[in-house]
């Protein structure tokens, strides 16, 4: 609270905030900047080092797997295999025989391949029932529980292509260990199926190729089998590379990505062997690479405090210069407050100082007289147009109903005098009764039924009025006599013109916070031009009576509720006129009920 207190009051201390934060924010981006882009250029680099490294053990692995590939392609391809594997197997001796000459083409295919050392097992199945090992674990695995795994079925419905079934448990019913495994339909050359081959292999496989790859300071190689299992480092082949903790992202083609295990950043890399589905992926921690470039934020920081320093002494004796003057002003001017204009300032000096507290009271006398003006003029200027737009209504309004009642006399010959009188007097009496500009809706739409009593004993059967509102609008407020002009105008410029009866509709309701009253009737129309004139507003000396009525209306809906409320004219010659009024609306609660 006194820091913030001594904020508002010392414009030297703005003046000392103002300098803190022109040479903190720029420094400290600057900095800032220059870290990241350090960083981001060192990631960038290790990501494509991590690459071209990742590109390497890739292209290794693959052409590796190629190999192993091969070893089931020379024995698919081979006329002993596959002839051992159609012939009958009745014959003991024939069966011996069989699996010497199998025997002998896997010890030769053996010289060809530098693979055999690590197969821990082979299998080679033939469709007539004989079966053929190979490897240290072959004679610990049931061959029969072999068949019935779900990828057996899978292979044959590769129909001779290899099965990678990545790493698994190798089915030793002594010892388990980890292999990664390969299985293929052997078919004839016919293309039916005669046999399989199931071969399992050690991960320690890749251990001499990775050994070869040049890798950075903490930095770690995994190879990932089709199945997301670790195949490399051989310790953690239990394991799929989620379990160990690396979640990685959907782009794994990028270099560079950053991830998190164990609360530490990695950057990490990975290459896809798409013929396989495997994949190389390398991770470094951050921390390792970045710990250099923290130097930089080290040096940057103490430069920034030595010359935040000095710069400090320099601007507060700078600004204390300038400030000493105008704090003689300000304390001239603290019993200004709020909305008094009354307060004048002592003049103390005859400098700029000074010259500004003589122009600073001259103001304050200034804005006081012209705001009391102002606020005058507008008070008498609003009441003497409400108070004119109002009375220009009522002359005009009884010229048209008594010119009615000298109609009926002459014509009914005084019949019917007594009821157009009786509601003559109850229009005159709502419509002089409260001096209020806002009425309800209901006391509205009542003295217009009187004025349409009036107008109907004279047309007779010339139109007819509907009236469309809803109970609950009743207490809705509403400018006081602007349905009269508008229907007048409708009888008189609509209906009575149009060869025939007429109708007139009055209908009221609630849209977006607005009460929406619509006069509409189907007489004789408007052009576009009588619309315009109807609206223009009209001179006071004006006695051509056209439209006065409704500009009158327009005048005083937005002078009470709002330029953004009036009146809506909508019209087609030979057809219709709508005019819509468009007014606020807002319920009046403490209705006066009272009549007299």
């Amino acid at each position: 609270m006194k820091k913030s207190r001594l904020f508002r009051k010392s414009i030297q201390s703005k003046f000392f905030i103002a300098f803190l934060l022109v040479m903190i924010i720029p420094t400290t981006a600057l900095s800032m900047s220059a870290y990241f882009l350090s960083v981001k250029i060192l990631k960038e680099k290790v990501g494509d080092s991590f690459q071209e490294n990742l590109l390497y053990i890739g292209n290794s692995t693959s052409k590796e797997l190629a190999g192993i590939e091969k070893i089931t392609e020379l024995i698919y391809i081979n006329e002993t295999v596959r002839s051992a594997m159609t012939n009958d197997n009745n014959n003991a001796l024939e069966f011996y025989m069989n699996l010497k000459r199998v025997d002998q083409v896997l010890n030769n295919i053996s010289f060809y391949s530098n693979y055999y050392s690590y197969i821990t097992s082979l299998f080679i199945f033939g469709e007539n029932g004989s079966q053929y090992t190979y490897g240290n674990d072959a004679y610990t695995i049931n061959p029969e529980k072999l068949k019935t795994s779900a990828w057996y079925k899978q292979m044959y419905e590769l129909n001779g292509k290899v099965l990678w079934l990545g790493v698994h448990d190798n089915d030793n019913i002594y010892r388990k260990n980890q292999v990664f495994s390969i299985a293929r339909v052997i078919n004839d050359t016919d293309h039916n199926n005669i046999g399989a081959i199931y071969l399992n292999l050690s991960p320690k496989v890749f251990t001499d190729i990775l050994s070869k790859a040049s890798l950075k300071v903490q930095s770690q190689i995994y190879v990932v089998d089709q199945q997301g299992r670790i195949v490399f480092p051989e310790q953690q082949t239990t394991t799929t590379i989620q379990a160990a903790g690396i979640i990685l992202p959907d782009n794994l083609d990028k270099s560079g990505i950053e991830i998190k295990k164990d609360g530490q950043t990695l950057l990490t890399s990975s290459y896809e062997i798409r013929e396989y589905g495997w994949k190389i992926i390398q991770i470094v921690p951050l921390e390792a690479l970045t710990k250099d470039n923290k130097v930089i934020i080290k040096v940057t920081v103490l430069v920034f405090l030595i010359s935040f320093f000095l710069s400090g002494i320099l601007w507060y004796l700078v600004s204390r210069s300038i400030v000493r003057p105008i704090k003689q002003l300000i304390s001239t001017m603290k019993d200004v407050r709020g909305s008094n204009l009354e307060v004048k300032a002592n003049v103390m000096s005859t400098d700029e100082i000074g010259l500004l507290t003589v122009t600073y009271n001259y103001m304050i006398q200034r804005i006081n007289g012209l705001f009391n003006q102002v606020m005058e003029e507008e008070k008498q200027k609003r009441n003497a147009e409400i108070k004119a737009l109002q009375g220009q209504i009522n002359p005009h309004f009884l010229y048209n109903t008594l010119n009615t009642i000298r109609w009926m006399a002459i014509i009914q010959k005084a019949d019917g005098i007594k009821e157009v009188v009786d509601a003559l007097g109850r229009l005159l009496r709502n419509t002089f009764r409260q001096p209020t500009a806002m009425i309800t809706l209901e006391e509205e739409i009542n003295m217009l039924k009187d004025y349409v009593f009036i107008q109907q004993t004279r047309y007779r059967d010339k139109f007819q009025v509907y009236y469309e509102v809803a109970d609950e609008l009743n207490a809705v407020e509403c400018v006081k006599f602007i349905l009269q002009p508008i229907v007048e105008n409708s009888i008189f410029h609509g209906i009575e013109p149009k060869e025939g009866p007429g109708v007139i509709r009055i209908k009221a309701s609630a849209e977006d916070s607005m009460l929406k009253v619509t006069v509409e009737d189907n007489g004789v129309g408007m052009s576009d031009e009588q619309i315009s004139e109807i609206l223009k507003v009209h001179r006071p000396d004006d006695d051509s009576g056209k439209g006065i009525g409704v500009q009158n209306v327009n005048e005083r809906i937005q002078m009470i509720c709002g330029e953004k409320f009036g009146l809506q004219i909508d019209s087609r010659i030979s057809s219709y006129t709508k005019v819509h009024i468009i007014l606020p609306l807002h319920f009046k609660h403490d209705t006066d009920d009272s009549s007299e």
